[in-house]
């Protein structure tokens, strides 16, 4: 366990294409002790959270969707451990290794943000208006070369792994009534998603898309469990 919390900081510090390994010996091991990092991490960030709310450094957030109870418990469930992990993975997590699935990133975050700005939906039409423009830059700069494109990915991938962590934490601000109004200190309420989203990368990026949505899969959870057996 200490030598892959070692492994995890260390690759956190500086983040850097990885190859997967076609064979992971141990997985269910892996898996398991990956899960619980994530949990522990996960419960400290939010204790942190909530230190800052209770001694008034930030204000609070106000109600969250989770208090109304107004879901199903087996609802949830499904969404949480089966929808959730697979949709959020494939959105946040595989573009880690694919370049231009970083540019559809980026358009999905500018309509996002656009839509929630402005409180209307139509905002999203613009996202295929960035991607093209995005995809047009790098079709006649990087593509051309596959020795310039990947030296260009090398140097901006901990910014892409970082900002995509950061994105990832930011998308849970949904889940109080307030929402996107909390965005200016957003990330400061959204410390337990920022802690696993960099866990799940680095698993992402080290053992595989399966293993980031499995560890995903585990946490959410696990949280679902203390959540309707708290309340």
């Amino acid at each position: 366990m200490r030598s892959l919390l070692k492994e995890i900081f260390r690759y956190l510090s500086h983040p850097y294409l990885t190859r997967i390994p076609s064979k992971v010996e141990h997985p269910f091991t892996i898996l398991l002790k990956l899960a619980f990092i994530c949990i522990f991490m996960g419960l400290g960030a939010g204790y942190l959270s909530n230190v800052l709310i209770s001694s008034k450094l930030i204000p609070d957030p106000g109600p969250s969707v989770l208090d109304s109870r107004s879901i199903p418990y087996w609802g949830f469930v499904i969404g949480a451990v089966l929808v959730a992990p697979v949709l959020e993975e494939l959105v946040f997590r595989a573009q880690l290794r694919r370049f231009t699935g970083m540019i559809l990133l980026i358009s999905f975050i500018c309509g996002t943000l656009l839509s929630a700005i402005t409180n209307t939906s139509w905002a999203f039409l613009v996202c295929p208006f960035i991607f093209t423009i995005l995809f047009l830059i790098y079709r006649f700069t990087l593509a051309g070369s596959t020795m310039r494109k990947f030296k260009f990915w090398e140097q901006i991938f901990p910014w892409q792994f970082h900002l995509t962590a950061v994105c990832f934490a930011l998308v849970h601000l949904s889940n109080y009534e307030r929402g996107i109004t909390l965005l200016p200190l957003g990330i400061l309420y959204t410390l337990p998603q920022l802690a696993i989203g960099l866990i799940l990368g680095f698993t992402r990026m080290n053992y595989g898309l399966k293993y980031s949505m499995a560890v995903h899969s585990v946490y959410n959870l696990t949280f679902a469990i203390v959540l309707f057996t708290a309340y």
